[in-house]
This record gives structure tokens, C-alpha cells and sequence, in this order.
């Protein structure tokens, strides 16, 4: 986290973020590799990354569990679209996507400075413009609920020490 306050608070002008996304599956012929901010695409950690015109909204970007991408991305090619298609007649249909925010800087590619956690994409939609749109979240862990409200008085451990 201290790179990540140096980067804005102590960088040059030249130096500039880089963000990509990797998307992947054990369906997927390759993991999809893309850069939004270097329209000559990057090599980073050793991978190359081909740039995607794309939006990334970080809607909940902090320290905890409840982590969200929105992603948009202009799939020319539909060769991310059709790997998602393709997921439902693999032997994998219940195992979702997995996506992963990585943000460099532009002078050291060797590390990111910001790396979320591995996301999962439940669903994604494509429109007739080549638009491949998907939220990608945090996996639920604990989805059930008993309905039951623990407090203090019913359970005095639960007080800090």
C-alpha cells in the first residue's frame, strides 16, 4: 500500500498508471490479457497485455471482501465473447471466470503497484455494437443466513478484550 501512496503522491509527470485486467477460465483456449491505457499494448511481469478499448469502474475499491469491477469492453474480435459462450458446453460449466485488476506504473513493470483480489464473473452480456459488459465481484463465501442477531448481551465473548 505504500507504492500505491508514493505512485500519486510522489511520482514525475511522465510516470502514469497502466491498467489491466486478465480474464481467465479452464475452458478458455488462452487467458485473455488487456490494456486499457497503452494503445501499443504492455509486457508486464513477463506477459503481454494487447490493448482493449474498455471502462473500468471500481465501485468498491478498499481493504475488504466485498471488492466489484464493472467492466465494459469493445470485443471486436468476439473471441472473449465466444469463450464465454463456450463456457456452458465445457466440462467446467459451473466453474465461473475469473478476473483480475492489476495497475502499474509506467516506468516499472516488474510488479504491480495495486492488485485486487481474484473476481468472479457471474454473468456477462454482449450487445449488438460488440460491447462485452460484466460486473465482476468478490465470491460469496457465506450465503446463507440464519436470522439470528448476534449481540453482546446474548453472547458477552463477542465484546473485544
Amino acid at each position: 500500500m505504500a507504492e500505491y501512496a508514493a505512485f500519486y503522491l510522489n511520482r514525475s509527470s511522465e510516470v502514469r498508471p497502466i491498467e489491466c485486467v486478465e480474464i481467465s477460465h479452464p475452458s478458455f483456449p488462452k487467458v485473455f490479457r488487456y490494456v486499457r491505457n497503452s494503445i501499443k499494448g504492455v509486457t508486464a511481469q513477463g506477459e503481454n497485455y494487447v490493448y482493449q478499448p474498455m471502462t473500468i469502474k471500481r465501485n468498491n475499491v478498499s481493504n475488504d471482501l466485498d471488492q466489484k469491477l464493472s467492466l465494459t469492453l469493445a470485443d471486436m474480435d468476439d473471441e472473449l465473447s465466444q469463450a464465454l459462450e463456450g463456457i456452458h458446453y465445457s466440462p467446467y460449466p459451473r466453474v465461473k471466470p475469473q478476473c483480475v485488476f492489476k495497475m502499474f506504473r509506467s516506468d516499472e513493470l516488474d510488479f504491480p503497484v495495486r492488485q485486487m483480489q481474484t473476481l468472479e464473473i457471474p454473468t456477462a452480456s454482449k450487445d449488438d455494437t460488440g460491447l462485452v459488459t460484466f460486473d465482476a465481484k468478490a465470491p460469496q463465501l457465506n450465503n446463507v443466513k440464519t436470522g439470528r442477531t448476534y449481540t453482546i448481551e446474548d453472547f458477552p465473548l463477542l465484546r473485544r478484550a
